[in-house]
């Protein structure tokens, strides 16, 4: 049997790119800061400075000039790789179906869902250099969260939690985009990604017709599954979670029995992604493995664009 060819990088980081968008399409629906990319590993986001006073019948002269105090924030990109894995030569002699492609396939949806967790994660409690050396963390403000505040409800003793819940209600909903709309975020482009069971929460506490017009409004080819108060609504199996002390759970770690599943909702400019190397790593005929040898490499980053965190809200379990 002839060794498989080596799968040209450009076919390989499109295949990547393509997959995390289907699987989480959130990706798409921030700011892309990409280009700003700076030695492969870092991204700056200019941060404007104080607008001008304005005064009315002014009648002391000169003026006094200032100049615009401008600030940067900065985040790093995470790089990702995944465990190579061995594929024998007397397994692809062997074997009827195509086993390279299904073992890339493990390597490719390994990616998406840690970086998928991860740029949410993200957006709510974002990473920084600090001055000498190491990382600090900003955390998502009091004020950009709200309680849940429907009728107590059991929670899903799959996740690891105890005890009840007060259930997302359409009026949680409601409460975010009036605040989104007091802090001037711009109305278009306003997205909200709800955990599953929170989700049907939500549903249950809608009217026959709220419903309908809800489920009127679905664009399922992008992960869309209805509108509600101004924000296009997206349903995924986990998103957030936080401690009873305020602070978010990072992806993959048990949650207590103490901590509150989270909803994200977002304004499109408000948080941003950035993508850097995509690799595919392959060692074909390896003689010490007598087979080949795969592994794979992302590069992947996101926060909040902000620095008053304006744009980015989170609704919280309340006990």
């Amino acid at each position: 049997m002839a060794q498989n060819p080596k799968v040209p990088q450009e076919l390989w980081a499109s295949y990547v790119v393509e997959k995390l968008w289907k699987e989480n399409p959130h990706l798409a629906l921030c700011y892309d800061e990409s280009s700003f990319v700076k030695g492969g590993s870092v991204v700056y986001i200019p941060q404007a400075g104080a607008k001008p006073a304005t005064q009315k019948n002014r009648n002391v002269y000169p003026a006094t000039a200032t100049k615009r105090a401008d600030t940067a924030l900065v985040y790093a990109l995470d790089v990702w790789t995944t465990d190579p894995s061995h594929l024998p030569l007397a397994e692809q002699l062997e074997l009827s179906y195509q086993k390279t492609d299904s073992v890339l396939g493990d390597h490719v949806n390994t990616l998406i869902e840690a970086v998928g967790d991860e740029l949410i994660y993200n957006w709510v409690r974002a990473f920084k250099p600090a001055v000498n050396g190491g990382v600090t963390a900003d955390n998502l403000p009091a004020n950009k969260k709200i309680p849940t505040s429907g009728a107590a409800t059991a929670v899903n003793g799959d996740d690891g939690q105890t005890g009840t819940r007060k259930a997302l209600h359409y009026r949680d909903i409601q409460k975010a985009q009036a605040m989104m709309n007091k802090d001037n975020v711009a109305k278009t482009e306003r997205y909200a990604m709800i955990e599953s069971y929170m989700y049907q929460q939500f549903l249950d506490s809608l009217s026959d017709n709220q419903m309908a017009a809800f489920q009127g409004s679905a664009d399922l080819e992008k992960g869309i599954v209805g509108m509600f108060a101004g924000f296009k609504i997206l349903d995924r199996s986990s998103v957030l979670a936080f401690t009873s002390a305020g602070t978010a759970v990072m992806p993959g770690e048990a949650l207590a029995a103490t901590d509150n599943l989270g909803c994200l909702f977002w304004q499109k400019n408000s948080v941003t992604k950035a993508m850097g190397d995509t690799e595919m790593f392959d060692d074909k005929g390896n003689p010490l493995y007598y087979g080949d040898i795969f592994s794979t490499l992302l590069k992947m980053g996101g926060r909040c664009r902000r620095e008053d965190w304006k744009g980015v809200l989170v609704v919280v379990q309340a006990s």
